[in-house]
C-alpha cells in the first residue's frame, strides 16, 4: 500500500512534461482498432445494407412522395417547401403534410 501512495498520478493519454523518462501513458498500450480489416468491411457491409433498405422503401412510396422525400433529403441542394409547392401546385403545408406522411411510411417499412 505505500507503494501505491507514493507514486505519482499519471494523466491517461500522457505525462504533463516532455520528460522522456517519465512513464509511458496507458494510452499508448491500446490498440488502434480502427484500421482493422473486420470492422472496415462490417462498417461496409452495413453502409450497404442500409442504403439498399432505403431505396427498396422508397420504392414504395408514390412517385409524388418519393419525389419530395429525395429533393428534401438526398439531393445535394435540397429544395424548400415553397420551391416544391410551386412545382407541384400545391401550399407549402400540403408538401409538408405529405413528407410527414411519406416519412412515417418509410420508416414503417424501415422499422418493421
Amino acid at each position: 500500500m505505500e507503494a501505491r501512495l507514493a507514486n505519482h498520478d499519471l494523466a491517461f493519454d500522457g505525462a504533463d512534461d516532455d520528460d522522456d523518462g517519465a512513464p509511458m501513458a496507458p494510452a499508448t498500450y491500446l490498440a488502434d482498432t480502427r484500421m482493422e480489416p473486420a470492422a472496415l468491411l462490417e462498417a461496409d457491409d452495413t453502409e450497404n445494407d442500409q442504403r439498399e433498405r432505403l431505396y427498396t422503401a422508397l420504392e414504395g412510396l408514390d412517385e409524388r412522395s418519393s419525389d419530395i422525400l429525395a429533393q428534401r433529403w438526398l439531393a445535394e441542394k435540397k429544395a424548400t417547401l415553397h420551391d416544391l409547392a410551386a412545382q407541384y401546385d400545391v401550399s407549402a403545408e400540403r408538401i409538408r403534410q405529405i413528407e410527414k406522411a411519406a416519412m412515417k411510411k418509410l420508416k414503417g417499412q424501415l422499422y418493421a
